[in-house]
């Protein structure tokens, strides 16, 4: 398991953090833009104007 000991290390964890975080929200607004999308498509397929 010394790749946990090297994966926990402060200097390691600053440069992940942020990484991650970066990643994660581009992520969770991607998810939020397909769903958009799909709610759209939804409509359009059942006759209503999305955009009124």
């Amino acid at each position: 398991m010394e790749w946990l000991n090297t994966l926990l290390r402060p200097e390691t964890l600053a440069l992940l953090i942020p990484i991650v975080a970066i990643v994660g929200a581009f992520s969770v607004a991607a998810l939020k833009a397909h769903y958009r999308h799909q709610e759209r498509i939804e409509k359009i397929k059942n006759g209503f104007n999305p955009d009124s």
